[in-house]
């Protein structure tokens, strides 16, 4: 690097990291400052919630708008090992999703100066900047 623009990229890093810092500051401040309010609206959602159930109702429209009963659901692996066996022996192979774990395919190209079949590859050259 010519070194009349070294002093440019130096002043350029440090802006960047007072921006990036000032970003972590405002995000942590708006997240302090709305906690108190999603703690109010999670309550009046429980609220709801058991109201509704009681009255045996999945919605009731309001001149302010209409709460309704949705169902929210979510499924994590607790033992790979059987859950795989099961996928397997009952051939229910779209339980699982199509994705690969990027560090291992880097692994196996840089051992083999490949990749295995059937697999893209995509890289970019991006700056990023640390904290001296």
């Amino acid at each position: 690097m010519p070194e009349q623009d070294a002093p440019q990229v130096a002043a350029l890093v440090e802006r960047y990291i007072a921006l990036r810092d000032r970003k972590t500051e405002l995000k942590a401040a708006y997240d302090a400052s709305v906690a108190d309010i999603d703690t109010a609206m999670e309550r009046v959602e429980n609220y709801l919630l058991h109201v509704m159930q009681e009255l045996g109702v999945e919605s009731v429209r309001t001149p302010f708008g209409t709460p309704y009963i949705s169902r929210r659901t979510s499924a994590s692996v607790a033992d790979w090992e059987s859950f795989l066996d099961f996928v397997k022996r009952n051939d229910e192979w779209s339980m699982l999703k199509r994705d690969v774990t990027k560090t291992v395919i880097a692994s196996w190209r840089d051992a083999h100066n490949d990749l295995p079949p059937g697999l893209n590859w995509r890289e970019e050259r991006v700056v990023n900047i640390k904290r001296s």
